[in-house]
C-alpha cells in the first residue's frame, strides 16, 4: 500500500493539496491535527490533561481548546507536557487507521500532519511531501482564509516542521494561485499513481529514475540493445509532438565504464527549464507505450539532454524519434 506523508509550513497549503491529491485517486485525507481534536472528547486523555494542565481547561464535561491552549502554550515545558500525552495517542490512531485500510484492501493514503516529521509519522510513509511557500503569501492566507488576527498568525508562521534533509522528499513551493497547485497535485498525482496499478507489470520500476552525471563519473552511452520496437519508437513520437514543452526525444543505453549490463533511458530535450515533477509527469505519459512493447528491460531511466555536448553524443547513437509539428 502507498502511503503518503505530507507536511510543511504554516499556510503554505499542505492541507490543500491533501485534499487535491486525495480527490485525484490517492486515497483518504487522514488529517491527523483532527485527530488530535477527536482524542479530547476520550475520558482517558481528558484526565490526564486535567491532572498537568488543572480543572479549568474543563468547561461544561468538555476540553476548552481555547483554555488548553493558552495554558500548554504558555512555555516550552508546557508544550513539550502537552505532546506528551497527545503524541504517543495520534500516533497509535494513525497506525491503526493505516493497518486498518490495509486489511480493507485499499491502495493508497494520505497522512497529513503538521508535525509529521517531529511526530515520527514519515517512518510509516513511503513517500513524503513537504509544502512551502514565502512568509509573506503564508501571512497573508492565515489572515484571510483561516481568519485569525496578524498577532495570532505571526507568532504560527514559523511553528512547524522544518524539511529534513532527504533527496526523496518531493518539495511544493506554493506561491502561486490554487489553479497553479492544482496542476502541481496534477503532475504529483500522475506520478504516484503509477506505485499502485497491481495490474501494470513494471509496478517495481516506478517512479522512474531521473539519470544525473555526478561529477568525474564516467558514463558510457550506446545504441540500444536489444533493439527498440518501432512501433514504441512510433508511440512516443505520438505522445510527445503535442507538447510544446518537448523539443525532441531520444533513446539510448547507458552503462557505467566496466559495467556490462545498460539501462534503457529516454533522453528528453527540452524548450525550457522542466522541474523534476514535470520530468516525473513525462514518464508516466511512456507508461502504456512501455507495458506494450517493452518487456525485455529491467529498467527504464529518463536524462534531460540540456546541452550542446551531451545532444551530439545522443543523436550519435539514438534511432530516430520524429516529432510531428
Amino acid at each position: 500500500m502507498l502511503v503518503i506523508g505530507i507536511s510543511g509550513q504554516t499556510g503554505a497549503g499542505k492541507s490543500t493539496l491533501a485534499n487535491m491529491l486525495s480527490k485525484r485517486g490517492l486515497g483518504e485525507n487522514v488529517e491527523v491535527d483532527a485527530i488530535g481534536h477527536d482524542l479530547l472528547n476520550q475520558p482517558a486523555v481528558q484526565q490526564m490533561l486535567v491532572n498537568t494542565f488543572g480543572d479549568e481547561i474543563m468547561v461544561e464535561g468538555a476540553i476548552c481548546r481555547k483554555t488548553l491552549g493558552r495554558c500548554a502554550f504558555a512555555n516550552d515545558e508546557a508544550t513539550q507536557a502537552l505532546n506528551n500525552i497527545m503524541h504517543p495517542a495520534m500516533i497509535n490512531e494513525v497506525k491503526h487507521i493505516i493497518e486498518q485500510a490495509r486489511l480493507a484492501g485499499t491502495t493508497s493514503i494520505i497522512i497529513n500532519a503538521a508535525l509529521l516529521f517531529s511526530m515520527g509519522l514519515d517512518n510509516f510513509c513511503n513517500r513524503l511531501i513537504y509544502v512551502r511557500a514565502n512568509p509573506e503569501l503564508r501571512l497573508l492566507r492565515l489572515v484571510d482564509y483561516r481568519q485569525w488576527t496578524i498577532d495570532s498568525a505571526r507568532e504560527r508562521l514559523y511553528a512547524q516542521d522544518e524539511l529534513p534533509e532527504n533527496s526523496n522528499i518531493i518539495v511544493v513551493d506554493n506561491n502561486g494561485s490554487e489553479l497553479d497547485l492544482a496542476e502541481t497535485a496534477n503532475n504529483i498525482s500522475a506520478m504516484l499513481l503509477t506505485r499502485i496499478g497491481e495490474s501494470s507489470p513494471l509496478t517495481g520500476r516506478h517512479p522512474y529514475t531521473e539519470v544525473e552525471i555526478a561529477e568525474g563519473e564516467s558514463l558510457v552511452f550506446s545504441t540500444p540493445d536489444p533493439e527498440i520496437p518501432a512501433g514504441f519508437i512510433k508511440f512516443l513520437s505520438t505522445v510527445f509532438s503535442p507538447l510544446e514543452e518537448v523539443a525532441a526525444v531520444y533513446l539510448f543505453d547507458t552503462s557505467k565504464a566496466g559495467d556490462t549490463s545498460g539501462n534503457l533511458v529516454i533522453g528528453i530535450e527540452p524548450t525550457r527549464t522542466l522541474a523534476g515533477l514535470e520530468v516525473d509527469r513525462l514518464s508516466f505519459l511512456v507508461l502504456e507505450g512501455v507495458e506494450e512493447y517493452i518487456h525485455d528491460r529491467e529498467v527504464l531511466d529518463f536524462m534531460v539532454i540540456d546541452n550542446d555536448e551531451l545532444r551530439q553524443i545522443v543523436l550519435s547513437v539514438s534511432p530516430e524519434v520524429r516529432l510531428v509539428r
